[in-house]
């Protein structure tokens, strides 16, 4: 992945009823050139905000009436956006395209607050070049914080009182409890890797009050288990003697205790065999007697149609007896009786009622035979069910009298299981005091001391310096800079040294050019390397050396810059950032024009500071009447 960066393209800031204020801005180097006081330092400090920095726009009459700020970018993928804000600070908002103006309430919103979420302004733009949700070290103990776009800002966009002052161009923040962070910042972007890596560590004031507080914990449980075990002093070895020896008891029990259970159990068992057999018997029983009722039915019945098959066999006998006798009643002699058939039909019925009374006397006597089988397996049923009626009693008696042998058994087991119990709770806590005092000792030793090959290495190490140095080297070699070619970067001060000499201790205008320098090589060098970088460096007043001293604030030259002073550097500046036109892109805030002898023409937006002549400033001069 090629790191290309950013590109500004436009800074607007608009009012209702105002003419905007307009920078515009084209790749390569663009050069903003003026009077004091016309709004020069301000676009520097308006850039920064619109890239989410926290403090305010400065407070200017000029500026009064306009209520919001447009920066248009050219992202690495060639996207064009533009960043919109109000001018009294909050939110921002993403706007697609190079715009100046946009309906309220459109565009992405991103937060200027740093947060764990990425819906902000740092984070759109660090990811943009490779940097998003990077860590950096930022103390001894190797406490961690994310990057900002505005922790970065400071390295691409330099302001005056920054560039000319005798701190070192990476150490911007002048205050000494971030040099570890901006150290590892400068290394983040010399080497590509951030500190995601790195333990934390406590410091020592931190681990003697964290440690003060793990000993106050621990004395309060080690004197909780104090009061669970009492004022006795207990004897360990006859604590386990009495664990031991309730654990034997306990086994013994549960013997007991299973044994008389097992017999309950066979019991029970028995009882419910010999209680389903029974029930099964008086069913078959209930079912004989119901059979037995049914055949003594059938047989009433057998004896009544014998009854009646007697009785028309009697009745055959006497008529068939009767026939060829004179009538009994008119006493008719035989001849002169006419139905002769008579005593035939009479013959068949009585030979057919003899016949139906024998098989009915033969079915008679089968049901007496089954009768007499039935009544006999209904007698023995009732004999076995009075068997088992005597055996269940029996059973039950037995069961009575081995529950009590296994209640007894339980209750005491459940008594030495109580107690074991009890035992153990001791015996834990005495195994927890000792683990907390264990602890306690060892919370209480004091760590070894750091050896000094211990302590984690802070900034870059020396062949990066050298490497680093090299690059500021020959960027000054380029601009012309006198005995360039001593220069290093020097890991003491993380910062330029000319022949041994430091940067802060030489003349202001000398201090900005060699801080342009650090700045320019740094950019160079992420390039040259494919590391990421915002892409543009935007320096106000780096040739402060070419300013008239009698109208300056800064005063006359001194001889450093009296030396400068007679040199072409100014001339080899522009076309050495010229020259870097394809690959970066510069903004150059000046109060001295561009020289005219430069290789290539190059925009110069020029602020004249009189309302009759050109562009007064950055905001458009109001027109009285």
């Amino acid at each position: 992945m090629k790191h290309r960066g950013l590109a500004l393209r436009h800074l607007v800031f608009t009012g209702p009823g105002l003419e905007p204020a307009k920078l515009a801005f084209v790749d390569g180097v663009n050069v903003v050139f003026g009077a004091s006081d016309t709004g020069k330092s301000y676009i520097v400090k308006a850039t920064s905000y619109m890239m989410g920095a926290r403090t305010k726009l400065p407070k200017i009459d000029e500026s009064n009436g306009y209520d919001a700020a447009w920066l248009g970018l050219v992202l690495p993928s060639g996207r064009e956006v533009t960043l919109y804000r109000s001018t009294k600070g909050g939110g921002m908002r993403l706007h697609e395209g190079l715009v100046t103006a946009a309906a309220k309430k459109t565009g992405t919103v991103l937060a200027t607050t740093d947060n764990k979420k990425d819906e902000t302004v740092s984070h759109f733009l660090l990811d943009q070049i490779g940097l998003a949700d990077k860590l950096i070290v930022r103390n001894g103990n190797a406490d961690k914080e994310k990057l900002s776009i505005r922790l970065l800002a400071p390295l691409f966009l330099i302001e005056e009182d920054l560039i000319i002052n005798g701190r070192s161009p990476i150490l911007y923040s002048q205050q000494h409890t971030e040099v570890t962070f901006e150290k590892n910042l400068f290394r983040l972007l010399l080497t590509g890797q951030d500190d995601s890596g790195v333990e934390t560590v406590m410091s020592s004031q931190s681990r003697t009050v964290a440690t003060t507080a793990k000993v106050e914990i621990l004395d309060e449980l080690i004197g909780q288990i104090d009061a669970q075990l009492g004022e006795d002093e207990i004897d360990r070895a006859d604590l386990q003697k009495q664990i031991d020896d309730v654990g034997a008891s306990l086994a013994s029990l549960h013997e007991t205790m299973q044994r008389a259970q097992n017999d309950i159990d066979e019991l029970v068992a028995e009882r419910r065999a010999k209680t389903d057999k029974k029930a099964e018997y008086n069913a078959r029983l209930a079912e004989l007697d119901l059979t037995l009722d049914r055949f003594a039915s059938l047989d009433a019945v057998y004896r009544s149609d014998i009854a009646r098959l007697e009785a028309l066999e009697e009745g055959g006998f006497i008529l068939s007896a009767m026939s060829g006798q004179d009538c009994a009643v008119c006493g008719a002699p035989s001849s002169a009786q006419r139905h002769n058939h008579a005593a035939d039909e009479i013959e068949r019925s009585h030979a057919a009622a003899a016949a139906e009374a024998r098989k009915i006397e033969r079915e008679q006597r089968d049901l007496a035979r089954t009768v007499i089988s039935l009544t006999a397996e209904a007698g023995g049923l009732r004999s076995a069910i009075t068997e088992l009626d005597r055996d269940i009693v029996g059973i039950e008696r037995s069961i009575a009298e081995t529950r009590p042998k296994e209640a007894a058994a339980r209750n005491d087991y459940e008594a030495f299981f109580s107690k074991k119990s009890d035992l153990e709770i001791t015996s834990s806590l005495l195994a927890r005091r000792d683990s907390l005092v264990v602890k306690k000792s060892q919370v209480e030793t004091k760590p070894p001391a750091k050896k000094p090959e211990d302590k984690m290495p802070v900034g870059i190490d020396g062949p990066t310096a050298y490497a680093f140095g090299k690059t500021v080297r020959e960027v000054l070699q380029t601009w012309g800079f006198p005995r360039a070619s001593e220069a290093q970067f020097d890991l003491t001060t993380s910062d330029v040294t000319i022949g041994g000499k430091e940067r802060s201790a030489s003349g202001k205008g000398v201090k900005a050019i060699l801080h342009a320098a650090v700045n320019v090589a740094l950019l160079l060098y992420c390039r040259e390397r494919d590391l990421p970088h915002p892409g543009f460096v935007v320096l106000d007043t780096p040739l402060l050396t070419y300013r008239e001293p009698l109208n300056s604030k800064h005063g006359d030259l001194s001889a450093d810059e009296v030396e400068i002073l007679k040199t072409g550097l100014a001339t080899r500046f522009y076309d050495h950032l010229a020259s870097l036109k394809d690959t970066t892109q510069f903004v150059v805030i000046e109060n001295k024009d561009v020289p005219e002898d430069v290789a290539v023409p190059m925009p110069v937006e020029t602020f004249t500071a009189n309302p009759d002549s050109g562009r007064y400033g950055f905001f458009p001069i109001r027109k009285v009447g």
